[in-house]
């Protein structure tokens, strides 16, 4: 009966300890802390400052860094520890990868 109690309880422990780096690899968000302006959290649908729709900001070699490839009007950027990519017409994020997931 007790070994019954205690392989449940590691099959549960094994499954939670499974789960948490997937959640961390996850994490679809990044704060900005801007002059002037103060710490603002961006994730998913929201807008980046204009900034980083320049053109200069892009990362061309987003192919070396397994990054999906981007539509004619969008473009992959850095922030932070995040790649995002950008709708470059209203700024708005369509997708947010951490760093160290997409090298994977």
């Amino acid at each position: 009966m007790n070994d019954k109690k205690y392989l449940a309880r590691f099959a549960l422990l094994a499954l939670f300890s499974l789960s948490i780096p997937a959640f961390a690899a996850t994490d679809t968000s990044v704060t900005l802390d801007r002059p002037g302006v103060g710490a603002h959290e961006i994730k998913q649908g929201d807008k980046v400052p204009d900034e980083y729709k320049r053109k200069e900001l892009a990362l061309g070699d987003w192919k070396k860094r397994h990054l999906s490839a981007p539509d004619e009007n969008q473009q992959w950027v850095e922030i932070k520890d995040k790649y995002v990519l950008v709708n470059i017409p209203n700024g708005t994020v369509k997708q947010m990868i951490d760093k160290s997931a997409a090298h994977k």
